[in-house]
C-alpha cells in the first residue's frame, strides 16, 4: 500500500498497565503491515504509588537520625571515655552480637573474656548487672551520684537518653504534669466534637474533670471507656461518636470517620482507623492528612490528651521517668514469680507452655517478652486470662484484678513509652551532665552541645543534610558551604527560609487546568471566595436558584461575619430579611445541611487590617502563602517583620493562625485569565461567578465565555521538539501509575506516525476508570450492619430481615449487587413496598430485576445510586421516562425513611421522585454521556494535538464502548489473552470515525432531537448513538449515504482475527536489594546474606534473605573445561558497577574461567525456545507469552465461566460445552506449550473423566485454573480439587536453566511493528 496517501486515524485505549491501539481507515478497515492488521496491546507494569517507598523510607530516616545523635554525643564524651578504654566504642557497637570466637579475633590482645562493655579484670559485665538491673537503674543511680563515675557509666546513660529522647509534642515548652492544661484540651475536644456533629451539648467544667478522674483510674480501658460515657446525657445514635473518641484517648483503636456525621471523611473509599500507640501512628496521619485536613489539629489534641493520661500511668509510682521504670521492673519481677509459682503447681505443661513454649502461634509469655511486634498485651492477657480461668486458687483473683487494672507485668520498654515527652529525659540528662561535670571539663564545656544533641528536631522542611543535589533543596549560606551541620550550628549554616521555601515549592502541585502555573494556597482569600461562589452557586430554594443581588447579601451579611454557616443560618437570615415568605427546601450544599465553603481567611484578615481591599489584597495573599509555607513561628515572625513590614500588634495577631493545605487551582486560573463575554469586558472566573449561578466546570466548558479556549492556547507547547517525559507528562496532574500510560500512548503515536509517513488525520483516546469497578468492602457491609442496628424496628418480616443480614458471613455475596440492593431496600420491592419473602428469588431474571431508574437511553448511569431491585412485572417504564406517579405517591414516605437512615443516598432518593424530564435535562444528561470531561484526558489532547498539528483529537467516553460490547456480544475475557486492549481501542476508532461522519456538526439541542427519534427506544437501551447505527444516514448536502447498518457486520468479523501485535515493556532490575528482615541461622531460609562484615557468617548469626538480581548471558569455560554458555544471576547490588567487577563476580560464584559478558538482559525480555514463546522474569524463570486464542464459541463458554463464578450461580453452565472446552485446551497445550507437556497436558488427558464427572462449579474452576496457568505473564493457577488434582502452582516455569544455544531473542520496537530475531 502506498502509506503516504492513505487517511488514517489511531484508536488509543489507555490504562494504567496496558495500552490498546488500532489503526483504520476512512472505511472503519484495519490496515495491514504485510499480512497483519496494525492493531495491538502495549503491556507495561503498573507504575508503583509511593506509599510503600515513603513508610519504608520514614523508617529508614527516623534510625539514620538516631544513629546520627549517637554519633555525635561519642564525638563529644571521646577523649573522656577512650582514656579510661581505647576499645569500648568498638565493643559497644561491634562485639554485642559476636561469638567468643569472632570477638576474640577482632579485638586481639585486648581481649579478656567473653565480655561485651566491660573487659576489665576487676570490672565486667557481670558486675556491670549486678550493680544495674536495667539502664534505669543507672539513669536513676547517676541522677543522686554526688561523687565521680566512671565515664563510661555516664556515655551508656546519656547514649540511652539520646537514643529514645520522647516526643515532642510540647516542644519548647516547660512540661507539667498538673491537669489544668489538660482539662481545657479535653473541654475543647468535646466541643469539637459537639461542633463536628451538630449535637447542641454543653459539657460543664464538673463533667470534664469527671471524665478526666476516670480516664486517669487504674482501670482496664473497656471499663474506663464504659465509665466515661456513663457521664454524657447522649442518645442511643450519637453513643457510638463518643465511644470512639474515648476509645482513642484510652489508647485503643478508633474510627475516626465515624466520629464525624456532617461529612463523609474516608481515605481511598475506606474508614480512617487510627491507634494512637501504634508505632506506624505518625506514617499513617501523614498519609491520611489529605483527606483529614482540618481535622488534624484536633487528631493532635486527642493524642495530646492520650500521651497525658499514659504518662500518668507511668509515673504514678515515681517522681522521674527511671524511677517509675525501676518500680514498674519490681513489680514485673514479683509478680512473675508468683505467677509461675501458680502455674508450676497447677501444671508443669501448661507451665512449659506460657513461660517456655517458642511457638509463633502461640500470645505466651516468651513471644510477649521476645517478640512484642507479634504478641501485643492485648493479647497477652486474653491468652493468660483462659489460662488462669481454669485453676481453682484464690490467687488468681489478684491476677484477674491486676490484668483488669491493666497492670499486670508490664514492660520497660513498651509501646506506651511513646507518650513520654522530651523534657522528662532532658531533666534527667542535665543532672547527670550538673553533678558529673564537677568531675570531667569536657561535660561543662560541651553542656549545651550535649543538651542540644536531645532537644534539636530537625525541621522536616531542611530534607537530607548531605547536600544531595538530586533530592536535596537546602540551602546553605555562601561562606558555609563545606560546614557540617550540627544541631548547636544549623541556624547559622542554613538559609532557612530560602529552604523551607524550597522545600514548599517542591511539593506544591501545579494547577489542574494550567499546566504550568503553581496552585494556591488552600486559605487564600481568592480560593476562599472561589470556594464560596462554587458552592453558593448550586445552592436552591423552593427548587431555584438565588439571584444576583441576595447571593451579593449573603456573602456580605452572613458569611463576612460567620465562618461556619448551616442551614439554620441561612433560614434565619432569610427570615430576618424576608426573602421568602415559605421555605420548603434548601438544596445544593457540599456537607448535610450545612456550607463546607467558608470565608474565614476574610474574617480572621478583616479583623487584623481593619478592611480588605485593593490597597491590600495582593499582601495578604502573599502573607497568607508565608503562613501555610512556613509552619515555625519564628520563620515566620522574621518575614512579617522583615519582608511585609508588620507592626508589632499584626505580627502577634497573624502568628495565632494555622493555615495548611492547597487548592488545585491556581490564581492565574480564578482571578488571572480574562475573557471579553455577555457578562463584561475582560472579566475573569470569579468575575462571571459572581454575577451568575455558574460553577466552574460550567464556566470552563462554555466556550462562548472564552476561558476554554484561552487555557488551551496557554497550555500549548512547541511542536517542533521531540517529545520529552520530563517536559510534557510529568507536570500532568495524575496518579504515576496513569503518566506511566500516556507516556507509552505517546510512544505507539510517534511510532505509527514514522510508519506511515504522515500524521494521523485523528486520534480517538479512551481512558480506563482507574478506580474500576466499585467492590462493597466488609467495611462497607459493616456500616449496612451498623444502621439495621439503630433501626427501630417494630414488622415482624423487618426484624427477619435484620436477622438474615446479621447471619451473613461471607463478604463476597454482596459483589452481587441484587444481593446488595435487597438489604439497602429493606428486603422489599422497590416500586411496591411488597416484601421478598424467599431471598433467592432475588437471583431470577424471571421474578426479579434491576431497573435504571433513569434509563440507560439517557445517561448510562450504572452506579448503585441508579439502580433499584425490583419485581419484573412492576418494571414497566413510561414514555416521559420517570417513575409513575402512581409510584412515586405511594412509595414516597418509605423511600425518605431509607433515604434518613442512611439506606439510600440523595442522589438516589431525587432519581426516584423526579417528575418529569424535560428537554434541557435530557440534553444535559446526554451531553454528559458523550463528552469526556476528565481534566487528564483533554490535557493529553492538548499534548497530542499541540505536536501534531494536522490531527484531530476526539476522546471517546469508556461507557459508550462498554455499550459496544455488549450489544454485539463482544466478550470480554481478560483471563484468555491480552488481545481486549486492541479490541476496545478499535471500538473507540469505529464510535469516533461514526460519530465524526454522521454528526460533524454535534451539539445538545441537535443532541436531543436525535435522542427523541433514535434514543428514546424501550426495546433498545444502548444509548443514542448505538441505537442511531441501526439505521442508514445520508450527507444532507450531496445525498450520499455516509453510513448503512450493514457495515456493523464487516466491523465486527475484526474480532475474530487471531492476529494481534501484543509486545512487553522491558523493565530494569530496580527496587531493594534484599528483605529488610534479619533471619535467624535456625529459619529455613537458604543462602542468607551476612548483616555486615563483623557478622559475615549467617550460619552463625542469620542474615537477610530474598536477594534481589540482574540477568546476565555469559559465556566461560566451567571446572570441566566445556564451554558454558547460559544464563546466570548477579546480585543488583552489581547493577552500576564496570563490566570487569559483574565478570569477576560471576567466576568466583560459578567457579568459571574467562567468563565474557555478552549481555545484561532486562526482565520481560521475549525469547523462544524450542517452538515455544516465553518472557524471562528472572535469571531462573520463564513465562509464557503466548497469547491464547479461542472461536466465538469458547469465548462465549468462558464468558459463562466467569459470570457464574462471580456470581455463584451456575445455570448458564453446561457440562457438554465445559467438556468440548477442555479439549480444545488439551489440544492448544500440545501445540502451542512445549514446555507444559508433562506437568499439565498428561495429567488433564489422564483426569479426563473424572472432569466429566465433577459438579459444574468445580468444572468451572478448573477451566478458569486453567486459563490462569496458559496464561501469558507470571500467574499461577491452582488445580487441587479432592478428585481432580494438577497443582498448587501451575504456569510459571521456575528453577529453569536457560542456556543460549537453545535461544533465540525477540527485539521489538512499542507497538511491535519493528521486530528481529537475536542470536546471541
Amino acid at each position: 500500500m502506498d502509506r503516504e496517501k492513505i487517511m488514517y486515524s489511531i484508536g488509543l485505549d489507555i490504562g494504567t498497565s496496558s495500552v490498546g491501539w488500532a489503526v483504520i481507515d476512512n472505511n472503519f478497515k484495519l490496515l495491514k503491515k504485510g499480512n497483519k492488521n496494525m492493531w495491538g496491546s502495549r503491556l507495561f507494569e503498573t507504575a508503583e504509588t509511593a506509599a510503600n517507598r515513603r513508610e519504608n523510607r520514614s523508617t529508614r530516616r527516623r534510625y539514620n537520625k538516631r544513629r546520627e545523635r549517637i554519633r555525635l554525643l561519642q564525638e563529644l564524651m571521646a577523649n573522656m571515655v577512650l582514656s579510661v578504654d581505647p576499645t569500648f566504642f568498638i565493643c559497644l557497637s561491634q562485639t554485642t552480637f559476636l561469638d567468643e570466637e569472632d570477638k576474640s579475633a577482632l579485638l586481639n590482645d585486648k581481649y579478656q573474656g567473653n565480655y561485651n562493655l566491660f573487659i576489665e579484670n576487676d570490672y565486667n559485665d557481670q558486675d556491670f548487672y549486678n550493680n544495674f538491673k536495667t539502664i534505669y537503674h543507672l539513669r536513676n543511680y547517676l541522677c543522686r551520684s554526688t561523687q565521680k563515675e566512671d565515664p563510661r557509666l555516664i556515655y551508656l546513660a546519656l547514649h540511652h537518653i539520646v537514643k529514645y529522647r520522647g516526643n515532642f509534642l510540647y516542644e519548647k515548652q516547660d512540661f507539667r504534669l498538673d491537669a489544668s492544661n489538660i482539662e481545657e484540651d479535653l473541654q475543647n475536644v468535646l466541643d469539637k466534637i459537639n461542633e463536628f456533629n451538630d449535637l447542641g451539648m454543653v459539657f460543664d467544667e464538673l463533667t470534664v474533670i469527671k471524665i478526666l478522674n476516670i480516664l486517669k483510674e487504674d482501670n482496664n480501658r473497656s471499663k474506663k471507656i464504659d465509665k466515661c460515657l456513663k457521664q454524657i446525657a447522649i442518645d442511643k445514635k450519637n453513643k457510638q461518636i463518643f465511644k470512639y473518641l474515648f476509645s482513642g484517648i484510652v489508647g485503643n483503636q478508633f474510627n475516626f470517620t465515624k466520629m464525624v456525621s456532617n461529612e463523609i471523611i474516608k481515605y481511598e473509599d475506606e474508614d480512617i482507623k487510627l491507634k494512637f500507640s501504634d508505632g506506624n501512628f505518625e506514617n499513617k496521619i501523614e498519609e491520611y492528612s489529605i483527606a483529614l485536613k482540618e481535622y488534624l489539629e484536633f487528631i493532635e489534641l486527642m493524642k495530646k490528651i492520650y500521651s497525658w493520661i499514659t504518662l500518668n500511668n507511668i509515673l504514678k509510682s515515681g517522681n522521674s521517668i527511671s524511677e517509675a521504670m525501676i518500680n514498674r521492673y519490681d513489680m514485673h519481677h514479683d509478680d512473675l514469680r508468683k505467677l509461675k509459682k501458680l502455674i508450676k503447681g497447677y501444671d508443669r505443661k501448661v507451665y512449659y507452655e506460657v513461660f517456655r513454649n517458642q511457638s509463633d502461634k502461640l500470645k505466651n509469655y516468651y513471644n510477649y517478652i521476645n517478640h512484642p511486634k507479634k504478641v501485643s498485651r492485648e493479647e497477652f492477657y486474653k491468652y493468660l486470662k483462659k489460662v488462669l480461668e481454669k485453676i481453682n486458687s484464690e490467687e488468681v483473683n489478684y491476677f484477674l484484678m491486676r490484668i483488669e487494672e491493666d497492670e499486670l507485668l508490664l514492660k520497660q520498654n513498651d509501646r506506651d513509652n511513646g507518650a513520654i515527652p522530651y523534657q522528662l529525659n532532658l531533666n534527667e540528662m542535665k543532672e547527670i551532665i550538673e553533678k558529673q561535670s564537677k568531675f570531667y571539663e569536657d561535660l561543662k564545656i560541651n553542656k549545651d552541645k550535649l543538651i542540644s544533641i536531645l532537644t534539636f528536631k530537625i525541621p522536616y522542611y531542611y530534607g537530607p543534610l548531605d547536600g544531595n543535589d538530586k533530592y536535596g533543596w537546602l540551602v546553605k549560606y555562601q561562606d558555609k558551604k563545606q560546614e557540617r551541620i550540627t544541631p548547636w550550628n544549623h541556624s547559622e549554616v542554613v538559609n532557612i527560609e530560602e529552604t523551607a521555601s524550597d522545600f514548599i515549592k517542591r511539593l506544591t502541585n501545579f494547577c489542574t487546568y494550567l499546566l504550568d502555573k503553581p496552585v494556591m494556597p488552600k486559605n487564600s482569600l481568592t480560593c476562599n471566595m472561589f470556594e464560596l461562589l462554587n458552592e453558593l452557586n448550586k445552592i436552591r430554594v423552593n427548587g431555584k436558584l438565588l439571584g444576583k443581588d441576595i447571593k451579593t447579601r449573603i456573602v456580605e451579611e452572613l458569611f463576612m461575619n460567620k465562618k461556619i454557616i448551616k442551614e439554620k443560618d441561612l433560614k434565619k437570615w432569610f427570615v430576618t430579611n424576608k426573602v421568602y415568605l415559605e421555605i420548603n427546601e434548601i438544596s445544593g450544599y457540599q456537607k448535610d445541611k450545612m456550607f463546607s465553603a467558608s470565608l474565614g481567611s476574610w474574617i480572621d484578615f478583616k479583623k487584623i487590617f481593619g478592611v480588605i481591599d485593593d490597597s491590600n489584597y495582593s499582601i495578604i495573599e502573599r502573607i497568607i502563602e508565608d503562613i501555610t509555607i512556613f509552619n515555625e513561628k519564628n520563620i515566620l515572625k522574621k518575614r512579617l517583620k522583615n519582608v511585609h513590614k508588620l507592626s508589632n500588634e499584626q505580627i502577634k495577631a497573624i502568628l495565632k493562625l494555622n493555615y495548611s493545605g492547597w487548592s488545585r487551582l491556581s490564581y492565574e486560573l480564578i482571578k488571572g485569565i480574562r475573557a471579553d463575554n455577555r457578562y463584561g469586558s475582560s472579566v475573569t472566573i470569579l468575575d462571571v461567578m459572581k454575577e451568575s449561578n455558574l460553577n466552574l466546570m460550567q464556566i470552563i466548558n462554555d466556550d462562548k465565555l472564552g476561558y476554554k479556549k484561552i487555557i488551551d492556547e496557554k497550555n500549548c507547547f512547541e511542536t517542533d521538539k521531540k517529545l520529552n517525559y520530563d517536559d510534557v507528562i510529568k507536570k500532568l496532574p495524575g496518579s504515576p501509575a496513569i503518566k506511566k500510560g500516556i507516556w507509552q500512548a505517546l510512544q505507539i503515536i510517534e511510532e505509527i506516525t514514522y510508519y506511515m509517513k504522515h500524521q494521523p488525520k485523528n486520534v480517538y483516546i479512551e481512558f480506563a476508570r482507574e478506580e474500576g469497578k466499585k467492590v462493597r468492602t466488609e467495611t462497607q457491609i459493616k456500616r449496612l450492619k451498623d444502621i439495621y442496628k439503630e433501626l427501630d424496628l417494630q414488622l415482624e418480616y423487618d426484624i427477619l430481615v435484620r436477622n438474615k443480614l446479621n447471619q451473613e458471613k461471607d463478604y463476597r455475596k454482596f459483589g452481587n449487587e441484587r444481593m446488595y440492593l435487597y438489604y439497602t431496600q429493606m428486603g422489599k420491592c422497590m416500586y411496591t413496598g411488597e416484601p421478598i419473602k424467599n431471598i433467592g428469588d432475588i437471583f431470577s431474571d424471571e421474578l426479579y430485576e434491576i431497573d435504571h431508574i433513569i434509563p440507560r437511553s439517557i445517561i448510562k448511569d450504572d452506579s448503585i445510586d441508579n439502580k433499584v431491585l425490583v419485581k419484573r412485572k412492576e418494571n414497566q417504564r413510561k414514555s416521559n421516562d420517570v417513575i409513575p406517579l402512581s409510584i412515586r405517591e405511594k412509595q414516597i414516605h418509605r423511600w425518605k425513611y431509607l433515604l434518613e437512615h442512611k439506606l439510600i443516598s440523595q442522589k438516589k432518593y431525587f432519581n426516584l421522585i423526579r417528575d418529569e424530564m424535560d428537554p434541557q435535562t435530557i440534553e444535559k444528561f446526554i451531553n454528559r454521556q458523550l463528552v469526556e470531561t476528565r481534566q487528564i484526558i483533554k490535557h493529553v489532547a492538548n499534548i497530542i494535538d499541540n505536536h501534531y498539528t494536522n490531527t484531530s483529537v476526539v476522546a471517546i467516553r469508556a461507557n459508550i464502548i462498554h455499550d459496544f460490547r455488549i450489544k454485539y456480544n463482544i466478550y470480554k475475557n481478560r483471563n484468555v489473552n491480552d488481545y481486549h486492549h486492541a479490541h476496545d481501542a478499535y471500538i473507540a476508532c469505529v464510535i469516533g470515525q461514526y460519530m465524526k461522519i454522521r454528526y460533524p456538526q454535534f451539539n445538545a439541542k441537535y443532541a436531543y432531537n436525535e435522542y427523541m427519534r433514535y434514543g428514546n427506544n424501550e426495546h433498545d437501551k444502548s444509548g443514542l448513538i448505538l441505537n442511531s447505527m441501526n439505521y442508514e444516514s445520508y450527507d444532507e448536502d450531496t445525498g450520499e449515504m455516509i453510513w448503512h447498518p450493514d457495515k456493523i457486520k464487516e466491523i465486527l468479523k475484526c474480532f475474530n482475527y487471531r492476529d494481534c501485535y501484543i509486545t512487553k515493556k522491558l523493565e530494569s532490575s530496580d527496587g531493594e536489594l534484599f528483605e529488610a528482615t534479619i533471619y535467624s541461622p535456625k529459619s529455613n531460609k537458604k543462602n542468607l546474606i551476612p548483616v555486615n562484615k563483623f557478622r559475615a557468617n549467617s550460619n552463625k548469626y542469620g542474615g537477610f534473605s530474598g536477594l534481589n538480581y540482574i540477568i546476565c548471558a555469559i559465556e566461560g569455560i566451567n571446572e570441566k573445561s566445556s564451554v558454558v554458555r547460559k544464563i546466570v544471576k548477579v546480585p543488583l547490588i552489581y547493577k552500576n558497577e564496570k563490566p570487569e567487577i559483574i565478570v569477576s563476580y560471576i567466576e568466583k560464584s560459578n567457579n568459571y574461567k574467562d567468563v565474557k559478558l555478552l549481555k545484561i538482559i532486562k526482565k520481560n525480555q521475549l525469547v523462544e525456545i524450542d517452538g515455544g514463546f516465553y518472557y524471562i522474569t528472572s535469571p531462573t524463570e520463564l513465562n509464557t507469552a503466548w497469547q491464547l486464542v479461542l472461536n466465538p464459541h469458547e469465548n462465549a463458554i468462558v464468558y459463562k465461566i466467569n459470570q457464574a463464578l462471580k456470581n455463584s450461580v451456575d445455570k448458564e453452565l453446561d457440562i457438554e460445552e465445559l467438556d468440548l472446552l477442555y479439549l480444545s485446551l488439551i489440544d492448544k497445550l500440545n501445540n502451542y506449550y512445549p514446555e507444559y507437556q508433562d506437568k499439565i497436558k498428561n495429567k488433564l488427558i489422564a483426569l479426563h473423566e473424572q472432569f466429566k464427572n465433577l459438579s459444574l462449579f468445580d468444572a468451572a474452576k478448573v477451566i478458569e485454573q486453567l486459563l490462569i496457568a496458559m496464561s501469558a505473564g507470571p500467574q499461577n493457577g491452582k488445580i487441587e480439587l479432592p478428585n481432580f488434582k494438577i497443582g498448587d502452582r501451575i504456569g510459571r516455569l521456575k528453577k529453569q536453566t536457560i542456556l543460549l544455544d537453545k535461544i533465540t531473542f525477540y527485539d521489538q520496537s512499542v507497538t511491535g511493528l519493528y521486530s528481529k530475531k537475536v542470536k546471541l
